[in-house]
């Protein structure tokens, strides 16, 4: 064919009150050098608004009893209350002064002994927590970027196509491909008619074709895996069939929307989907760590054996039960950890240790963050919106989710194994 369908091709970024890129941010995070002297503070909050005052914000309130609690613990003056008491002075500062007003959800890391303050703010909201610990306790951070990870959505018709990033319910990025008229039509009927339609047909494949190629350019550009395609019948149909493969295994869902829709409404159709094929995911992440373990294949379950795994960088991909908890000890000097109490784990072991308490789960993320591995978090509960309203208990409990039900016979964590 002699002749381009598409005009003009554009790339536009967003500004948005939210931080994106949160794998980077986490890495960053879990790099920090782990402080026995002071502790890091971690502050996760809801920043929406509570009740009808839009200034209002529950989370303020409860971060000043929680930190007010947390720091008289360490009550008289020294080191620890010194640090301690400047990370909340200023958490209080920043949070009064500095936070967007769009911001949904706050997560902070401060340490003013070692220069540390990290401040991100996000479009999801987190649930409200301190915590004070050797280490950051990235958990929350890091199960929010698994739960609502970057998707792209495809809206096309047979003038124009758009290809948006979606990050934390905000676009963030856009390829935007704009067609040619060609062909015009100027008669009717015959052999005229015939020729028309027949250029047309040859235009909608052409422009099905380049408009897949790019969107696949574009989602390796971007590092994105996961596409939901929109539009009308005809665009949609032909896509399909002219998409390569590397394009076809990120489609998570095809929806029908007009080209015209505004990003709001894309996000509101898009959304549920992206978060239907992120629990599909996690309950296939789950099985093959349940047939990898019925095969003796490479895979740890339990506490124990999936630390000693991070511990030594052998973890490929960190798989836990966001219910599971545990505490535990850091020997960080000598890169060892455990579970339960340092006193019982290091009767009859010789050698110089300096044993930190840790919460466990956090740990495990931290370690799977600084060495390259992915983090699953998996839902215990069965999302509503899935289940048959008459198979709800009367007592309103939610059943627990199969992918949950499956890790608990590994103890709630496991850990597929790079060797």
């Amino acid at each position: 064919m002699a002749f381009n369908p598409v005009r003009r091709v554009r790339e536009r970024s967003f500004e948005v009150p939210v931080r994106a890129e949160l794998d980077e941010v986490l890495r960053d995070l879990a790099g920090l050098a782990p402080s026995t002297t002071t502790p890091y503070l971690t502050v996760s909050l809801d920043w929406r608004p509570s009740g009808a005052d839009p200034e209002y914000r529950a989370a303020t309130q409860q971060f000043k009893r929680e930190s007010a609690r947390l720091h008289q613990q360490y009550w008289p003056r020294g080191g620890v209350y010194d640090s301690l008491g400047a990370d909340i002075l200023r958490i209080r500062s920043w949070l009064t002064n500095d936070v967007d007003p769009s911001t949904k959800g706050i997560f902070i890391v401060a340490n003013h002994e070692e220069g540390v303050f990290e401040t991100i703010t996000l479009g999801m909201p987190l649930q409200n927590r301190i915590v004070a610990g050797p280490v950051p306790a990235l958990l929350p951070l890091a199960r929010l970027d698994e739960d609502y990870p970057t998707y792209a959505v495809l809206v096309a018709d047979q003038q124009r196509a758009r290809v948006s990033l979606i990050t934390q319910e905000h676009r963030v990025e856009e390829l935007e491909l704009t067609s040619s008229d060609y062909p015009r039509k100027q008669q009717s009927g015959g052999w005229s008619q015939r020729r028309f339609q027949q250029r047309a047909d040859e235009r909608l494949w052409a422009l099905a074709r380049q408009i897949a190629a790019a969107t696949d350019e574009y989602l390796d550009d971007q590092g994105v895996d996961m596409l939901i395609i929109a539009g009308d019948e005809v665009i949609t149909g032909a896509l399909e069939k002219v998409m390569p493969d590397t394009v076809r295994e990120r489609v998570a869902a095809t929806v029908r929307l007009d080209v015209n829709a505004t990003i709001e409404e894309i996000i509101a159709a898009t959304m549920p989907l992206a978060r239907r094929d992120e629990a599909r995911r996690e309950q296939a992440t789950v099985d093959t760590i349940a047939d990898l373990a019925g095969q003796g294949g490479r895979v740890a379950t339990g506490s124990d054996d999936v630390m000693d795994a991070l511990s030594v960088g052998r973890v490929m991909k960190l798989v836990l039960l966001e219910d599971f908890h545990e505490d535990g000890w850091a020997d960080f000097a000598n890169g060892r950890y455990g579970v339960g109490l340092p006193n019982d784990v290091f009767d009859g072991w010789s050698g110089p240790f300096e044993a930190a308490p840790i919460i466990v789960e956090e740990e495990m993320v931290r370690l799977a963050i600084a060495t390259g591995a992915e983090v699953d978090v998996i839902h215990t509960a069965v999302p509503v919106e899935a289940m048959d309203p008459e198979s709800i208990p009367g007592d309103g409990e939610i059943p627990r989710s199969d992918a949950a039900m499956v890790l608990d016979r590994f103890g709630g964590v496991a850990a597929i194994l790079r060797y």
